[in-house]
């Protein structure tokens, strides 16, 4: 059987959450997140190379820190 190199494109998309003081501040940093740590892996069995990803960062909005655990009560009181 012969081995092949072939090519697998991908454009993804990922929610995160960071800590900023505007806006602007947490798209960069999500930004920077994205440079560092964003893509796709696979076994070493198929020798990766990624040659090519497309990211950006498309909005951004702020949302309230809840306590620990408390999402889990509030989903359990009102369900889906």
């Amino acid at each position: 059987m012969k081995t092949y190199r072939v090519s697998i494109c991908l454009e993804e998309g990922v929610i995160i959450k960071v800590k900023a003081k505007n806006k602007k501040e947490a798209e960069e940093k999500a930004s920077d997140i994205a440079e560092e740590y964003g893509g796709s892996s696979f076994p070493k069995e198929y020798d990766s190379d990624h040659v090519h990803r497309d990211y950006f960062t498309q909005d951004a909005e702020e949302i309230m820190d809840f306590p620990k655990g408390l999402m889990k009560t509030i989903h359990d009181f009102c369900g889906d």
